[in-house]
């Protein structure tokens, strides 16, 4: 039987007063409610222990037009005592049969830890006896774990999909004839006070058949861009391509007005999209992370305020981005000074504190904050920021509340960090958001739905240029382990040739410098190089000597083939982080017929030519086929389907790459 065809109430569980769930929840007084669209049902179950005690219930989601099904269960006390002890509450808790002799794999990936190996694709074989447990670090939730994860079983399998922006755990425990399935935050033991009620993490199932585990990861993609994926007047939001001066600020320590002025008209004459101002435009004079907490534009840098730079970059056709780290608070900061009872401390990192979005009236004084910035500072595209780990502090937040509270102080949190988003997204109805969190460590369905995460590894910022061309290999690894579960993205370019861009296109990105590959350091990070001395030998728009015209054909073949980003996406080779390898990736669109296919000779291959099978190609049917190895498109010839399915690509360069171009006849 399909796992997604069971009853109205979710595979959940939990204990209540020491007694599990599946004991007595089905004998409580049940209500439901039903809601159609030509898209999906909505259902609505509750299940009342008592008019005066606990009630449960979950908004279950299924889709008509996907094989997929989303929940979300809360809890609510209605009584005029606390509740007795809530603890484990798992929102999916559900076992699979299957026989001893069906092979099951567990594919996943790493979550984002500012390494090389970011969203590096990973296979669990789970075994009689097996068991796997994935959970992030630190309370962000792709922090060292990605909460997307595609269990592959004979003839199909099942993606699942974590709705929680903290800390979840996901557990896969074998026995001999049936697969225990668990998932929900990693630690609740609760008591409910009256009228106190609480959400838990949103779980989505979606079914796949076949032999290749791509069906699935596809599926989940066309599901997530269906249904998902942040919109603006019906249209999806798209990863922009981006200029940015963070990193000229970082080598020189200049920032202001006077350079955003300079570099605008360039932004656009390029053909970029978004010119982006990020941590230096606030505080006083300390640096940037010693100010976070004094959200005041700094005058000496920008004495007429933020203002008049977002109205030329709207004037020129850009839109405009303004950096925010809103949830950590620096000692002595504004916030500190004036508003120290929404702080959380923790020993754990004494000089940082956490803003309390669990507070409701810190989240609504911080709501009120942020809003006032997006309208006084022309805000397009809000970035937040999130560079240190909560869960410390929501342990002490629960301590000060007694030991029957563990949970409930992460449970608030997130659920004001979503509301504090849509609030922000209702009051400014063209706005959007960037997610970051020191790269993509809050990547989950949650953010998923509000935000794109536009920088989704700090691999991609300076720290990765220490590792010379390693650098390009890391953003690969990245992008393509990335994209192999999230549609829409962004990324980082440090060189404007096509082998340096094109380890970015599968998504948008913000570059600040073109470095030559001469000046890259050796691989051995041991030398010692200093990110700043590879910057000091680079290119900003600031410079006369910047390679305009090669950023300008980059940026035009990126946006030629935007198009493909929504589609099924890949692997044509095994992804890994050696420098001997190539990758190799293809989108493909169904509805055009047509797609690309990008191969990359990393800078240590030996290997000047490849065979690679293209997915998705009809052996019968003709295409017309360029193969690129410049900026400038080759000119197409025609091929047979199954000339292109077994296609042969050779480069000469190493580091070089090709972009390959089909469309079907």
């Amino acid at each position: 039987m399909s796992i997604l065809s069971s009853a109205d109430l979710p595979s959940l569980s939990f204990c209540y007063g020491g007694k599990p769930s599946h004991e007595f929840l089905r004998g409580w007084t049940r209500r439901t409610s039903v809601t159609e669209s030509p898209t999906e049902t909505i259902l609505h179950v509750s299940c009342l222990e008592s008019p005066e005690g606990l009630e449960v219930s979950a908004t279950v989601r299924r889709f008509t037009d996907f094989p997929a099904v989303e929940w979300v269960v809360e809890l609510e006390n209605h009584g005029s005592a606390d509740t007795p002890i809530i603890e484990e509450i798992l929102p999916l808790d559900v076992s699979m049969s299957l026989s001893p002799q069906e092979r099951l794999r567990l594919h996943h990936a790493n979550g984002s830890l500012c390494q090389m190996d970011d969203f590096l694709p990973q296979v669990s074989e789970l075994r009689p006896g097996a068991q796997k447990t994935l959970s992030p670090r630190g309370g962000r939730s792709s922090n060292g774990a990605f909460p997307f994860m595609n269990l592959q079983r004979d003839g199909g399998g099942l993606v699942m999909a974590i709705g929680w922006s903290g800390q979840w755990r996901a557990s896969f425990e074998r026995g001999p004839e049936a697969l225990h399935i668990k998932a929900g935050m990693e630690r609740t033991h609760l008591r409910l006070h009256p009228g106190e009620k609480i959400r838990t993490p949103r779980i989505l199932l979606l079914e796949w058949s076949g032999d290749d585990m791509e069906t699935g990861n596809n599926l989940l993609r066309r599901l997530l861009l269906a249904h998902y994926m942040p919109r603006l007047d019906g249209q999806l939001v798209q990863p922009p391509s981006a200029q940015c001066l963070q990193f000229y600020f970082y080598l020189t320590n200049q920032a202001g007005e006077q350079y955003e002025m300079k570099v605008g008209p360039r932004v656009a004459e390029i053909g970029a999209d978004v010119h982006w101002i990020d941590a230096c435009w606030f505080g006083g004079t300390g640096q940037w992370w010693q100010e976070v907490g004094s959200w005041s534009v700094n005058r000496s840098k920008f004495p007429n305020g933020l203002r008049p730079i977002s109205d030329a970059a709207r004037a020129r056709g850009l839109k405009f981005v303004l950096w925010y780290e809103p949830e950590r608070v620096q000692l002595n900061t504004e916030l500190h000074r004036t508003h120290p009872e929404f702080l959380v401390a923790s020993e754990s990192n004494p000089n940082n504190l956490l803003f309390n979005l669990g507070d409701p009236a810190a989240r609504r004084f911080l709501t009120d904050l942020l809003s006032d910035g997006i309208t006084e500072h022309g805000i397009d595209i809000y970035r937040q920021d999130h560079n240190f780990d909560p869960l410390a502090y929501w342990q002490v937040a629960d301590a000060a509340e007694g030991p029957d509270r563990v949970g409930i102080s992460e449970i608030r949190y997130i659920t004001g960090l979503y509301e504090m988003w849509d609030e922000l997204r209702a009051r400014h109805p063209g706005l959007w958001i960037d997610n970051c969190a020191s790269g993509g460590r809050r990547i989950d369905l949650e953010t998923m739905s509000r935000s794109l995460p536009l920088w989704p590894s700090d691999f991609h910022d300076a720290y990765g240029m220490i590792f010379g061309l390693g650098l390009h290999v890391g953003d690969q690894c990245i992008n393509a382990g990335l994209a192999h579960w999230v549609p829409l993205f962004g990324g980082g370019v440090w060189n404007f040739t096509p082998y340096g861009t094109r380890s970015e296109i599968i998504g948008g990105f913000m570059f600040g410098f073109h470095i030559d590959h001469k000046d890259f350091p050796p691989d051995d990070v041991s030398s010692g190089t200093k990110a700043l001395d590879i910057m000091a030998k680079g290119k900003t728009l600031l410079d006369d000597d910047f390679p305009m015209e090669d950023a300008r054909a980059a940026i035009a073949e990126w946006r030629s083939v935007r198009p493909f980003f929504t589609g099924d996406f890949h692997h044509l080779l095994p992804l890994t982080i050696s420098y001997h390898d190539w990758c190799a990736w293809q989108l493909h669109r169904e509805d055009l017929g047509a797609g690309i296919a990008v191969f990359l000779r990393r800078h240590r291959s030996p290997f000047p030519a490849m065979q690679v099978a293209l997915k998705r190609i009809v052996p019968g049917a003709q295409y017309d086929v360029s193969l690129s190895p410049g900026y400038a498109e080759a000119l197409r010839r025609r091929m047979s389907g199954a000339e292109l399915a077994r296609v042969t690509v050779s480069i000469s360069e190493a580091p070089g790459s090709i972009l390959l171009r089909y469309t079907r006849v």
